[in-house]
């Protein structure tokens, strides 16, 4: 034990001057230590002969000027691959940020390099480096000098070097494509800086023994990666598991909804081994952690070996998304749902509005969300929404179940929703959820929250970067207000939760004649049979809403429902400091409903108000 703590010491020593000697800044001396005592005490295996490896971190006329990662974790990700070679005696580390380290003659004295989060154009060379003896020889000018060491490069590389590189090394030179295909992908954003669950994609590989074959979670800035990466081109280790991490952050752009976190290749006879775990200071004291990077390093000197072929296991991953059309057949068939006929479409075809009432000051597009065999009526309100914008020219259409198209990076894109008779109490948690273990419970969970704002601040006026903006729209048809049971906050938005209704004949009165969202029923009393639902306070209120539409009493039976006798079926509302637009009926449940050309032009005027096209008081008429 006395041995060991002198070690630590020397390294912490060794470590502040290192970093003293170069653009690097010093870490902490109680964190140096830290990373000393979790490194490893020696090697996964005995190396084959004694390895040199440069560790290289970015050069300082770059590090200096605008490295993101200057004093946070560069300095502490040389400090810990310095301690995994010395201490474990894997290697030689020889620690720099000069390009010089990668003239041809230098560039040999090297079994592999670390690329400890190296980023920008560090491959070209300054002024400074053109002015030394070794870069004359490469020729007279910057150019011819870093085509000669690209060169040197590959060329050391696919005569058998080892790369190791971690996080941004993977976005270094942007300029020289070339690179990008050495390391295996683009960076293309970094969605999570939380932690995440990881999976192990390659169980039986020696690199991730350090995890003991087991799932693990980590806090990191989570990378995801664009072409050239592709899992037939490397072999994946480690992957972020998606059902046991919050899919709700914002940036996420992965059509593939693959996040790999760490891969294997071979490139001629050398060795690439890259990992995007890096960011976060507190990683390289994480011993677990040093040890994959100690792994990773030996592979890449060539002791370590480990299969690097791609693997030909399909992916699977469940993510929030979409339903597949299968799917859907399935749960429609088992909900007595039936897609529109024919005859049906024709119908509505023939009912709506061939123009809008409003021209629209520009394109529109607006998201008709819903899963489809949750009500009777869903599949052919869907269908009747697309006819009504298409016909109308007022909006594109887009209908889609995919519950990421309502989060807040990816909603702005359109102008309005639509909530289609969305019915169920919880429909951004996977059906299954009950069975689910508490680890992917949690991570449902923040998935359904992080939708569940992302509404909110749509139409309440907040950006994805929390920026008060103006406020956007919202429409709600039918049983959208029987969804969300106990999401007060919704209820509150939308006007009113469902507790109860009636299905018959009813008579239907303005209470607003000469309000724009009215013109379709020419000032006149409307009778439909349809399912009426009735609202209760404390969210639904006149206080808070416009009333467009009530029941009208005079013509019917009492329903006996509310004391007040008052039934509203369709309103407006301002809502949050945005001032965003809500329009909600509650008709909509009988199909015949939606080739009444009535209701369409009524619909269709509530879209408007929703886009900003119609102009429309939405001012409380409390009576």
């Amino acid at each position: 034990m006395a041995t060991r703590r002198v070690w630590c010491a020397a390294l912490t020593a060794a470590a502040v001057a290192c970093s003293s000697a170069s653009a690097l800044e010093e870490i902490p001396k109680h964190q140096a230590k830290k990373i000393a005592d979790a490194a490893p005490e020696k090697p996964r295996v005995t190396p084959k002969k004694p390895r040199k490896v440069l560790v290289f971190s970015t050069p300082a006329h770059i590090y200096e000027k605008g490295d993101p990662h200057k004093g946070y974790c560069v300095p502490y990700g040389a400090a810990a691959f310095q301690a995994l070679g010395e201490k474990s005696k894997a290697f030689e580390p020889v620690m720099s940020q000069d390009l010089a380290m990668f003239l041809p003659d230098n560039l040999k004295q090297f079994d592999a390099i670390v690329m400890n989060n190296s980023c920008g154009p560090w491959m070209t060379p300054t002024d400074a480096d053109m002015e030394k003896e070794g870069f004359k020889k490469l020729g007279a000018t910057k150019e011819a000098a870093e085509a000669a060491l690209r060169k040197a490069f590959m060329d050391w590389v696919n005569a058998g070097g080892g790369i190791a590189a971690i996080h941004f090394a993977i976005a270094a030179n942007p300029k020289w494509p070339e690179f990008g295909e050495l390391i295996g992908g683009k960076f293309t954003g970094h969605p999570w800086n939380e932690e995440i669950g990881v999976m192990i994609d390659d169980k039986d590989s020696p690199l991730v023994a350090a995890w003991e074959g087991k799932q693990f979670r980590v806090a990191d800035e989570i990378y995801q990666y664009g072409a050239p990466f592709d899992r037939a081109r490397c072999r994946v280790l480690v992957s972020l598991d998606p059902e046991r991490t919050n899919m709700g952050v914002r940036w996420i752009n992965q059509p593939d909804n693959d996040w790999p976190l760490a891969w294997v290749k071979a490139v001629g006879k050398g060795r690439i081994w890259y990992t995007s775990f890096g960011h976060r200071a507190d990683l390289f004291w994480n011993p677990q952690l040093l040890q994959f990077y100690l792994d990773g390093v030996q592979f890449a000197t060539g002791d370590l070996d480990a299969p690097t072929e791609p693997r030909k296991e399909k992916l699977v991953r469940r993510v929030p998304g979409p339903t597949p059309p299968d799917v859907r057949a399935a749960k429609m068939k088992a909900g007595s749902v039936s897609e529109p006929t024919e005859e049906q479409l024709r119908k509505v075809e023939a009912a709506a509005p061939d123009t809008p009432p409003a021209k629209p000051s520009k394109p529109r597009k607006v998201l008709v969300w819903g899963h489809a065999w949750t009500h009777t009526p869903n599949a052919v309100a869907e269908k009747a929404l697309e006819i009504l914008g298409k016909k109308s020219g007022a909006f594109t259409p887009i209908v889609s179940d995919d519950p990421r198209l309502l989060l807040i990076d990816k909603v702005g894109q359109y102008d309005a929703i639509v909530m289609n008779n969305i019915h169920e109490p919880q429909p951004f948690l996977p059906p299954d959820f009950a069975k689910l273990d508490d680890e992917r419970k949690a991570a449902a969970r923040a998935f359904d929250a992080a939708v569940r704002k992302s509404i909110l601040d749509y139409v309440g006026g907040k950006d994805p970067n929390n920026r008060d903006v103006p406020g956007r729209g919202i429409v709600g048809i039918h049983a959208a207000t029987a969804a969300f049971a106990g999401w007060k906050e919704y209820g509150e938005m939308m006007g009113g939760f469902y507790s109860g209704h009636i299905y018959e004949n009813v008579t239907i009165k303005l209470d607003d004649p000469k309000h724009p969202l009215n013109a379709a029923f020419e000032g006149k009393p409307f009778q439909i049979n349809d399912e009426i639902y009735f609202f209760q306070e404390p969210h639904y209120t006149r206080k808070n809403l416009r009333i467009l539409l009530t029941l009208d009493l005079d013509q019917m039976k009492d329903p006996g429902k509310r004391p007040d006798k008052d039934y509203a079926i369709s309103w407006v509302r301002e809502y949050g400091a945005g001032k965003g637009r809500v329009f909600y009926t509650t008709l909509g449940h009988a199909l015949e409903t939606y080739w009444n050309p009535v209701f369409l032009r009524h619909l269709l005027a509530g879209i408007q108000f929703a886009t900003g096209d119609l102009a429309a008081d939405a001012a409380p008429s409390a009576k």
